[in-house]
């Protein structure tokens, strides 16, 4: 039986994909204990830093000098984190519920996308399965920038809009990035391409 020898660049994505995906696991189920912490309120006293993709105006004003000039500065548009240093419990159960979306979401995707991995490492290349296997991780994709941009809008209603600063104005732009559906969209069109290559494979396969 003739052995089709592979790539290094396939050994190399495929032992990584596998290794990241089991570190992914372990940190998962620290994740999911965590998250259960704050669902049942086992963490009392917790401090939690959240990451707001909501702009906010610091209203402190500064000096840049450039050339032998002086200008007025002032930041706008920051994004950053938000430190609760006395934490709701109620808060706390909200967050968790989105970490534990956002870790299905993750864990769904590394998933089918390490079988996809390992039937390419096996040689299947042009096969309707794995065909199917990117289609869903580009799903997947899509599924969770609209997740994205319903956490994003409901931060800003639900935290970001009911908090006061001194120096700091909350603005309402909110930051949701295309990136993620971008992905989604490059994965997709390389499926059709995997599909037309099973299909050129079939046609050759009847042509002799």
């Amino acid at each position: 039986m003739e052995t089709t020898k592979k790539h290094l660049s396939i050994k190399i994505i495929y032992w990584t994909t596998n290794i990241l995906f089991w570190v992914f696991v372990l940190a998962a189920i620290l994740v999911f204990g965590f998250s259960m912490g704050f669902m049942f309120k086992i963490f009392d006293e917790t401090q939690l830093h959240v990451g707001i993709p909501v702009a906010v105006n610091v209203l402190e004003h500064g000096t840049v000098e450039l050339n032998n000039s002086v200008s007025s500065v002032e930041f706008v548009e920051m994004y950053g984190k938000i430190h609760f240093i006395d934490m709701p419990p109620a808060i706390g159960q909200v967050y968790s519920f989105f970490l534990l979306a956002v870790l299905a979401f993750a864990f769904y995707i590394f998933f089918t996308f390490r079988k996809f991995i390992t039937n390419v490492y096996h040689g299947v290349y042009f096969d309707l399965f794995n065909i199917s296997l990117l289609k869903r991780i580009s799903y997947a994709l899509v599924g969770f920038w609209v997740f994205s941009v319903f956490y994003a809008y409901f931060q800003y209603y639900y935290l970001v809009k009911n908090m006061e600063f001194n120096s700091v104005e909350i603005t309402g732009d909110v930051k949701t990035s295309s990136t993620v559906l971008l992905a989604a969209l490059l994965i997709w069109v390389l499926s059709h391409i995997f599909m037309k290559g099973c299909k050129l494979q079939e046609e050759n396969n009847y042509t002799i």
